[in-house]
């Protein structure tokens, strides 16, 4: 079965205020704030704390260069998942993604700002004093905009109102079929995973010769990055009597087993990442359960009896669906 492609819809307004606009002038006011301290900091700055005070320093201009540069770099990041999104807007993703947007924004303002705002009136950022007690401020501040903007947005629209019921494929009696499929990563989703990856290594260099090596663990999250991706690349699924099995292809993990007598429901529907599950590889979406998604297109829909869900993006899901609800049936 192949499904038609949903249309690209446009976003709600009060998306966009949300996603792009409001971050875009909280950014610039801490950045105008970090301005005007300018003449009242050491030099250099303080950027870095340790568990004895700070351990690493540059100048100031640096942490200004901060917290622009992670504004545009995000806000345009968050903004094009949204823009390149299809189907009916907003879904709970797109919600989530708007509120990442701003939420993490303040987060960065409050931080970074407070880390000049200590340092203020001293003549050596030696004795600069440690921000445990700003960061639980920025973090509580981020929650509380986050929630504000979740209850400010139009109402989510459900990803999966046009799923279709699996019709279970007709069985002789002692008849034990196996259907086995497997997906990949589309080229758009690799490219994009690719310059995403390649944005992360390049702030990570730019943080670690801005600290004269003090940060190089930060090496860790494009490392980490990489794995995930090597590990997500490309995905087999196979429906048997046992039930549904996915697996990541080239290492077997990470693997998630639906046994058949857990299965309640089966349904094939259109998935698209960005819209319903804010990116590909092993994914949670709000009131969307987990899913595999590797690419745009058909995909299984498991709902189990404990009303979790599971869904993996592949070809001819709908011979699929159809096999494992027909097990589904028996084992009932």
């Amino acid at each position: 079965m192949t499904t038609a492609a949903p249309t690209r819809t446009r976003q709600p307004l009060a998306v966009w205020m949300v996603a792009v606009v409001l971050p875009l002038i909280v950014s610039a006011a801490f950045v105008a704030v970090q301005f005007a301290w300018l003449p009242s900091l050491p030099d250099p700055i303080a950027v870095h704390w340790g568990a004895d005070g700070p351990d690493g320093f540059g100048p100031a201009w640096s942490t200004i260069a901060l917290t622009a540069g992670l504004a545009l770099g995000l806000t345009a990041m968050f903004a094009a998942f949204l823009a390149l999104g299809r189907g009916p807007a907003p879904t709970a993703t797109h919600k989530l993604l708007a509120v990442l947007s701003l939420s993490v924004a303040v987060f960065i303002g409050i931080a970074v700002t407070a880390s000049l705002g200590v340092q203020r009136g001293l003549d050596d950022a030696r004795d600069a004093p440690q921000l445990g007690g700003w960061l639980g401020v920025a973090l509580g501040g981020a929650l509380l905009v986050a929630v504000a903007a979740w209850f400010a947005l139009p109402k989510a629209v459900r990803r999966d109102a046009d799923a279709t019921p699996a019709e279970p494929l007709p069985l002789v009696p002692g008849e034990r079929s196996v259907w086995i499929a497997t997906t990949r990563l589309s080229t758009g989703a690799t490219v994009t995973i690719a310059a995403a990856i390649g944005f992360t290594i390049a702030v990570t260099v730019f943080a670690i010769v801005l600290s004269d090596g003090l940060v190089w663990p930060l090496v860790a999250v494009p490392v980490l990055l990489l794995a995930m991706c090597a590990i997500g690349t490309v995905w087999r699924a196979r429906v048997d009597a046992g039930g549904l099995t996915v697996r990541s292809a080239p290492f077997g993990w990470p693997r998630v087993r639906i046994p058949v007598d857990e299965v309640a429901a089966v349904t094939t529907g259109h998935v698209e990442p960005l819209s319903d599950f804010g990116g590909w590889g092993w994914r949670w979406a709000p009131g969307g359960g987990f899913g595999v998604v590797s690419r745009s297109g058909e995909a299984i829909q498991v709902t189990r009896r404990d009303g979790r869900r599971f869904v993996v993006t592949v070809d001819d899901a709908e011979t699929g669906a159809a096999l494992l609800a027909a097990y589904a049936g028996i084992a009932r």
